[in-house]
């Protein structure tokens, strides 16, 4: 009875300061040379020493009890610290403006909220201008950036794969201004959609989930666009060796709608084209791939903000065949992409009531197209997967008291599924056919969600964000509901750092399969049906964190165990098109472990930046028809992880960085055996004595699934960007950068699959195992201007 008395008291304690005199101080933090609103700034009271942070749209709220006159602090990463004294009178609305980064002896000044006051546990938070900075493959990447974090694990050579703490891609949440986008990649995954220069803020989630988040297994990833410069006009361009990139941004109406659009393409069909034509006496092929973003930010008053975003993106291969003699034409064309529309209403009811309200749509879609022509036959294959999304949501952020924040929302979202279908169409003479195979399996679904989260912190030493999720996803005339508990709590131990323990549960109503065995991505989503229910998981994890050198590093240690439940697999052998329901191919109702334990040690200041993370982990996975229902270890299990990430300020003009990793060998598997299997024979009586059985021919022996480790992977990657400033035609500054970059600069031969065949290719010769090795060493070059 007592402990039950002593939680009402702490939850009813913020509620129990009647008596005390409360002022509220909330409004924007802004840059003030562009308009555009910070994430994450640090916002602090003296004497009382209480903050706050701003949120995804750059508002504050703090209230002040019993205090005639403050001392207001805010800071943020690469700008000037604001400071102000203020006499209080009543509720106050204070926009803070931000001078961009200032230099004191060479040091930029950068400030942020310490880690252990954050209310985390498994985020990490990349500044966009250290991704710009990375050497390159080709292009600046978000998702390669990402794969040096603890963690998480990037798949093949040189891809943007991300599997995060033992889970699978189609477990990772990618966000686009709070909007999903399914696909995330180009190139068949070598270079990802998201292009830095647009973006802000780039936010992973590993563990510790927030209850407005959900959806996925894995990992949310909450990537914000710039909202473009309400003060004056400006844009960017680049090009480089095989891609090149606009961007324009700049105020409509200056101090209240701005807007931003940018466009990348690669160019390699410019150069495959007549390369192969030349080439190959009868084809051709090209292949380009494109993004488009655009955003229009509208600040209608104080209180009322508008946003309209829009991205698509597509990859386009194309084969073409002429024959002119035979008169024979033929081609094939591949084209799958995203294309996604947000329109945002964010609006300030009052100091401490703050919403957003969104509309979106995305859709995903994968089409596979063949015609070909002849003297008398004509005919046409499509071959095309999707999913559209069609939704509305609505966030509520409520600061009820200076130590209490509720947070609160709900949403629902229309989708459409294409399994996969196949329309075939031909003509010969008077005949025709004309067939659709796999319309019936497209599939309707209505996703509904609530959640609300309890920010609470009843002493400067503890805090908690305890909450849940609930989730209703009807297909197929079958409801499953999950209810998805958060609990997350920060212990601060004076000065020598804080302890975190979180518990999260999410459930994950779609599923992809992507055959990897295929040319070219077909990755297809499927809902969960009324017989394969939606996957599962639950993470325990705890952490400790401490800054250090006043603020000048941060230093994280995470522990984490991971079960995953109802996951599926796509059964041996089966392939793309087919005639099947999806359900008949693939294995269901497996089990995913994964635990695992996290270092990182980060240096945010001064001329030198980086990181070091390490991380220790095991995942596996189990099936009951799969390695005779025992489990094995994971496709991209890596037992240990290690990465060094290094950005150095040479001088105002040069700045280097470089990246190392190095990994345990990725899990494969290989026959260790060959026996010779026999048959039944038949019985000849003229031959009593002769063998029953006979050799039927040669067979593997495989002492289980994933049973063999590859060589250990490790790679250097180095780059360098010298700068120049100077005046345009126009009078104005611009900026000029020649970027250089190195790949696998020591041309380490890492390992992608191994396979057995005859020395030489010999048959005489005996079999030997071989080694198909990734990327060699691949220089890069790119010139940029800022104007």
């Amino acid at each position: 009875m007592y402990r039950r008395f002593v939680i009402l008291i702490l939850t009813l304690l913020p509620f129990l300061a009647n008596g005390q005199q409360k002022i509220n101080i909330s409004g924007l933090v802004k840059d003030r040379s562009t308009g555009e609103p910070l994430i994450g700034a640090n916002i602090v009271v003296s004497p009382t020493g209480r903050g706050t942070s701003s949120d995804v749209y750059g508002f504050y709220s703090l209230e002040v009890t019993d205090l005639n006159s403050i001392q207001l602090k805010a800071s943020f990463v690469g700008y000037k610290p604001f400071l102000e004294n203020i006499e209080l009178n009543g509720d106050l609305r204070l926009d803070i403006l931000l001078e961009p980064g200032v230099e004191i002896g060479g040091v930029e000044v950068t400030a942020g909220k310490p880690i252990e006051e954050r209310m985390e546990l498994g985020a990490v938070e990349i500044p966009v201008v250290q991704v710009k900075n990375m050497p390159m493959f080709g292009e600046p990447d978000v998702l390669k950036a990402m794969q040096l974090l603890p963690g998480v694990q990037g798949g093949s050579d040189g891809r943007s794969g991300l599997y995060v703490r033992g889970g699978s891609p189609d477990q990772n949440l990618f966000m686009l201004d709070g909007t999903p986008l399914y696909y995330v990649n180009h190139l068949g995954g070598f270079v990802s959609v998201f292009h830095p220069g647009i973006l802000k803020n780039i936010k992973l989630y590993k563990g510790g989930f927030p209850a407005r988040f959900g959806g996925r297994l894995s990992s949310i990833v909450d990537l914000r666009m710039k909202e473009g410069n309400k003060k004056e006009f400006h844009g960017s361009y680049g090009i480089g060796v095989v891609s090149g990139d606009l961007t324009l941004e700049g105020p409509i109406v200056k101090d209240k709608t701005s807007f931003i659009v940018s466009v990348r393409r690669v160019w390699t069909d410019l150069l495959m084209r007549p390369i192969t034509k030349i080439a190959f006496r009868y084809g051709s092929m090209g292949y380009n791939f494109y993004d488009f973003y655009g955003k229009i930010s509208h600040e209608a008053n104080a209180a009322n903000r508008f946003y309209f975003t829009l991205y698509g993106g597509d990859d386009r291969l194309g084969f073409f065949t002429h024959i002119r003699e035979d008169k024979v034409r033929s081609k094939a064309k591949y084209i799958w992409g995203n294309v996604l529309s947000t329109l945002r209403w964010n609006r300030i009811y009052n100091p401490k009531l703050n919403s957003d309200i969104t509309l979106f749509y995305t859709r995903y879609r994968y089409k596979n197209t063949r015609f070909y022509k002849t003297e008398d036959t004509k005919g046409r294959n499509l071959y095309s997967t999707g999913v559209h999304d069609l939704g509305l949501k609505a966030d509520f952020n409520w600061h009820l008291a200076k130590n209490y924040l509720a947070r609160f929302g709900a949403g629902l979202s229309h989708n459409w599924f294409i399994p996969g279908q196949i329309n075939y169409e031909s003509k010969t003479g008077e005949s025709a056919t004309d067939t659709v195979i796999g319309g019936q399996n497209r599939t309707r679904a209505l996703n509904q969600f609530v959640y609300i989260e309890n920010e609470y912190s009843p002493f400067t030493w503890l805090s908690f964000n305890f909450g849940a999720r609930l989730v209703d996803f009807r297909v197929g005339g079958k409801d499953y509901f999950s209810a998805e508990p958060r609990f997350l709590s920060n212990f601060k131990l004076d000065n020598i750092g804080a302890v975190k323990l979180g518990y999260t549960r999410m459930m994950q109503p779609v599923h992809m399969l992507t055959y990897s065995g295929s040319t070219f991505p077909t990755d297809i989503w499927l809902p969960a049906t009324p017989g394969i229910p939606p996957g599962v998981s639950t993470q325990y994890s705890i952490g400790y964190s401490r800054t250090l050198k006043k603020g000048g590093y941060e230093l994280s240690i995470e522990a984490y165990t991971k079960k995953m439940r109802q996951l599926i697999e796509i059964k041996g052998g089966v392939p793309l098109v087919n005639t099947r329901s999806w359900e008949q191919n693939v294995e269901k109702n497996g089990v995913g472990r994964s635990k695992g334990i996290e270092f990182f040690l980060q240096k945010k200041q001064g001329r030198t930046t980086g990181w070091v993370s390490y991380t220790l982990s095991k995942s596996t996975r189990q099936f009951k028809n799969i390695n005779n229902g025992e489990a094995y270890p994971f496709k991209y299990d890596r037992r240990h992880d290690f990465s060094i990430v290094i950005n150095h300020k040479l001088s105002e003009k040069v700045d280097f960085s470089a990246t190392w990793v190095y990994g345990s060998g990725y899990p494969t598997t290989l026959h260790n055996g060959i026996y010779l299997a026999t048959e039944p024979g038949s019985w000849d009586i003229e031959s009593p004595n002769a063998g029953f059985f006979r050799v039927a021919g040669e067979a593997y022996l495989y002492p289980g699934k994933n049973w063999l480790r590859m060589r250990d992977y490790h790679r250097l990657d180095l780059g360098v960007n010298f700068k120049k400033e100077r005046k345009g035609r126009n009078g104005k500054k611009q900026e000029r950068t020649w970027t250089i970059g190195v790949y696998n600069a020591y041309n380490r031969q890492n390992a992608v699959f191994y396979y057995f065949d005859y020395k030489g290719q010999d048959p005489n010769q005996p079999i030997v195992l071989y080694q198909q090795s990734g990327f060699p060493v691949i220089p890069s070059i790119k010139y940029s201007v800022k104007f």
